[in-house]
């Protein structure tokens, strides 16, 4: 099982990021590598409708094909089984998998309609990193492109995946480093990423109802803020009822940061152009810190 949290950057210096790193905990090993990762799919997207993500990995010499099935993600910490192969070629070979991911599936068959949908080409500087509490992280540091369909997205992303220990302690080093640093949740996988720009998955639908917890309100904010960075019509107000919502629930124990989660939302209804003000927000410490101060009081984090 893969546990990591997903941390999008803004105008973050990569060596400045990695010297803070290494004062904050004991560093176990330190390698850059450049990745090359090839995805497939059906042409009728049957690994998709699965919920599979099917890879290809080329680092140096070495190729790697992975599998990572239907997990949890939506909160920014990110739960899903992943099997990994190493391979001699290019392409995928499914039957070196294990049966169990495939049941009910012809192989034979999903092998012979595979084909390359996307591609994800990035730098990543890579620690294996001891905090004080004795809890290990894989530390990954990537920038690069995401490539589909003759366009680019930016990749811009740190990633603190649990080796052992716990995640609450991973969820304390975000939260120093988003006292430095201007980063804020990534929901999206760089997988889902290319779904979207290979125009083969839509982004899902705005939520606009009250948040029912703060989980739900929490995974909305991420969804619409993406939205509204995209200029979706009615996503500032989706946003702000999220924002407003998540405040409402919080006010009693966590007056703090209902306040805060408040003025955010009022800022965004009071810009003359929402889109530039969410940019704004980005590109602040704050907006990253409210973020992972909300996550830090959902159950799944209270039980790690």
């Amino acid at each position: 099982m893969e546990i990591e949290l997903k941390l999008l950057l803004t105008n973050v210096d990569h060596d400045q990021l990695v010297s803070v790193l290494k004062s904050l905990g004991r560093v176990k090993s330190d390698q850059t590598h450049f990745l090359v990762n090839r995805y497939f799919d059906t042409p009728a997207l049957t690994l998709r409708h699965m919920d599979i993500g099917l890879r290809v990995r080329q680092k140096g010499e070495h190729r790697e094909q992975t599998v990572k099935t239907a997990g949890s993600g939506d909160s920014g910490v990110h739960r899903r089984p992943e099997y990994n192969v190493v391979i001699a070629g290019d392409w995928p070979e499914l039957a070196r998998f294990p049966d169990g991911i495939w049941q009910g599936t012809d192989i034979e068959a999903l092998q012979a309609e595979l084909t390359e949908q996307f591609a994800t080409n990035f730098r990543r500087r890579a620690l294996e990193l001891q905090l004080p509490g004795g809890t290990e992280l894989e530390v990954a540091l990537d920038r690069g492109q995401v490539l589909a369909a003759g366009k680019s997205e930016p990749i811009d992303e740190l990633e603190l995946e649990l080796i052992s220990g716990d995640l609450r302690e991973a969820l304390v080093l975000a939260q120093s480093l988003a006292q430095r640093f201007c980063l804020r949740l990534g929901q999206a996988s760089k997988a889902a990423r290319g779904y979207r720009l290979a125009d083969l998955s839509p982004l899902p639908s705005l939520r606009d109802r009250q948040p029912g917890s703060l989980a739900e309100g929490l995974a909305a904010w991420q969804l619409n803020e993406h939205h509204l960075a995209l200029g979706s019509e009615g996503a500032r107000e989706a946003l702000v009822t999220q924002l407003s919502g998540l405040s409402q629930q919080l006010f009693d124990g966590e007056a703090g940061l209902a306040v805060r989660l408040a003025a955010l939302g009022q800022g965004l209804m009071d810009a003359p152009d929402a889109r530039a003000r969410l940019v704004q927000l980005m590109e602040t410490t704050a907006y990253g810190q409210a973020q992972l101060a909300l996550l830090a009081l959902l159950p799944e984090l209270q039980e790690d």
